[in-house]
């Protein structure tokens, strides 16, 4: 995942659940900030750069390696936001030269990605960066840490390191983290900030109709999903009404014989259906009908062992509904 220094931190681990994209744009626009946020989720990341207001870079990156900018990038984000139970935002602020290579970094051409620094012959690449005359970005780093190194036409530029909130001339923090364990670097070519400047997605996109589609989507699949959840509960109730028909039929039948099922088909259509087997009032009602036709038929001592029956088996029923 892209993981840029920690500048000036104005905001750390706000919850994202709690936040509306709009609302945070907007405070972020009006108030001429300079800098980048970053909206950190289980499997992606998005990151905002803004220059005195002007919203100038959006990128979206997956953990899968898939990669949006712009209007994209920001739907992405609009859609993380609604559906994620989880994710946090960090915002941090930078002096305009930075942000300015931040942004450049963004819209640049990756050259090499998660490379391991003890693979690499640092300082041939080094040597052809300077050669080259290229302007660009190596970004040293592990899972916790990163630090990035500037070049404009192949000399360094100068450094960004987690707490820097301008560009820095000592190198000694991207010396630590290039002697951590496991730590790797990526190469960027970046383009000139005169190709990229002049564009604030604020203002060609229409953050709030972003927001209430991702809004009105997410609502949407839920209210599908809950019909979908309703429709299969209505299936696996009628098909338990069903087996406690086929139960009480039985239990009628025992006592009675084949007249049994007849009793029981009389007495559901008298209230209602099955359904009533597993209503309080219904299925006293049912009761009473089959306790009055069994009496015509076998002795007391038969419709009191079958009422027992049929009462035992209703209530269990009906617990499971």
């Amino acid at each position: 995942m892209f993981l840029l220094p920690k500048g000036n931190p104005l905001f750390e681990n706000l919850a994202v659940t709690k936040l509306k994209l709009p609302e945070v744009l907007s405070k972020l626009g009006s108030g001429g900030f300079t800098g980048y946020a970053s909206f950190v989720f289980q499997a992606s990341t998005v990151i905002l750069v803004f220059e005195a207001g002007k919203l100038v870079s959006a990128l979206h990156e997956e953990k899968s390696g898939t990669v949006r900018k712009g209007f994209e990038a920001l739907s992405s984000l609009a859609e993380l936001m609604v559906v994620s139970g989880s994710g946090a935002m960090n915002v941090y602020k930078l002096s305009k030269d930075l942000t300015l290579c931040i942004h450049a970094l963004l819209e640049g051409e990756t050259l090499y990605k998660a490379q391991e620094l003890k693979l690499i012959d640092i300082n041939a690449l080094l040597k052809k960066v300077k050669e080259d005359q290229m302007n660009g970005c190596l970004r040293i780093y592990t899972d916790d840490h990163s630090a990035m190194i500037f070049y404009k036409d192949g000399n360094p530029l100068g450094f960004f390191h987690d707490g820097s909130s301008d560009i820095e001339t000592s190198s000694s923090e991207s010396q630590k983290i290039a002697g951590l364990p496991g730590a790797k670097i990526d190469l960027f070519s970046t383009r000139s900030v005169e190709e990229i400047m002049g564009i604030d997605l604020l203002e060609v996109t229409n953050i709030q109709k972003i927001w209430d589609t991702s809004v009105a989507l997410h609502q949407s699949e839920i209210d599908r999903s809950n019909k979908e959840r309703q429709e299969r509960d209505k299936k696996q109730e009628l098909l338990k009404l069903a087996e406690l028909e086929e139960q009480v039929k039985a239990i009628v039948g025992e006592y009675v014989g084949k007249v049994g099922r007849g009793i029981v088909d009389k007495e559901l259509s008298d209230n209602g259906g099955n359904a009533c087997l597993i209503d309080e009032a219904g299925s006293v009602k049912f009761m009473n009908g089959v306790d009055r036709a069994a009496k015509l038929l076998i002795s007391g001592t038969n419709i009191k062992a079958m009422m027992e029956k049929l009462t035992t088996a209703i209530t269990t029923a009906k617990s499971e509904f």
